[in-house]
């Protein structure tokens, strides 16, 4: 009975990465096969439909990966340049202590960070997209479940961060793919123009714009 619980969920878990793969390789697809009202075709791969706190909760384990490959790579960096700059001067190994760096510590403590609080800034994400997607739907009469909608899109969005385990330039690459499946996902779930898609994806970049303004424009009159 044990084996049996630990093979399904084994198959479970399996099926959760290969969905979670299939989101960030076909974007498209992937919403299509979250819109169909049809029968799958049994002959095509239809990847779960995870939630978008499923999805938070899978990326998750993304960041604490990526969070240990990057202490690890600080350490063997750190150890590597001891070890050569110890063997070019001939200094004793005990003149120089590694925890005597001042970035060190700090490097290793907003990896922690990063994994402690990357919850907390997901759900706030999916709160705060939510809105942005209701807001323009609303204008542009768009009929159907917002909610599930805008789930359906944060829930592709996630999946970038498998991207982060790539030594040294994985979060640059992850943040250009999350922007990537989120255009998929407003051009499939609302049937928004390519064009009004990047201006809603930019949305949070004008806010702040606006927000920055505001504050220079108080200042000045405040002179």
């Amino acid at each position: 009975m044990d084996r049996r619980i630990w093979l399904n969920n084994s198959m479970n878990l399996k099926d959760v990465f290969l969905s979670y793969i299939h989101y960030l390789i076909h974007p498209f697809k992937t919403h299509q096969s979250f819109l169909a009202t049809s029968e799958p075709n049994p002959n095509e791969y239809s990847p779960l439909k995870l939630s978008a706190y499923e999805s938070l909760a899978t990326s998750w384990l993304f960041v604490v990966i990526n969070g240990i490959i990057k202490i690890a790579i600080l350490n063997f960096s750190i150890h590597f340049m001891l070890d050569l700059f110890q063997d070019t001067f001939e200094i004793g190994g005990n003149l120089i202590n590694i925890g005597e760096f001042p970035g060190l510590y700090f490097l290793v403590l907003s990896s922690f960070l990063d994994i402690i609080f990357y919850p907390l800034f997901g759900i706030f994400l999916i709160q705060f997209w939510g809105v942005i997607f209701k807001f323009y739907s609303g204008i542009l009469g768009v009929e159907g479940d917002l909610s599930e909608k805008s789930h359906n899109i944060m829930s592709v969005y996630f999946s970038s961060s498998i991207l982060t385990i790539i030594p040294f330039v994985g979060s640059s690459i992850q943040s250009l793919a999350s922007m990537v499946l989120m255009y998929a996902g407003l051009r499939e779930q609302f049937k928004t123009s390519p064009v009004l898609s990047v201006c809603i994806i930019l949305t949070p970049v004008l806010i702040l714009l606006g927000m920055l303004s505001l504050v220079v424009f108080i200042f000045i009159i405040s002179l």
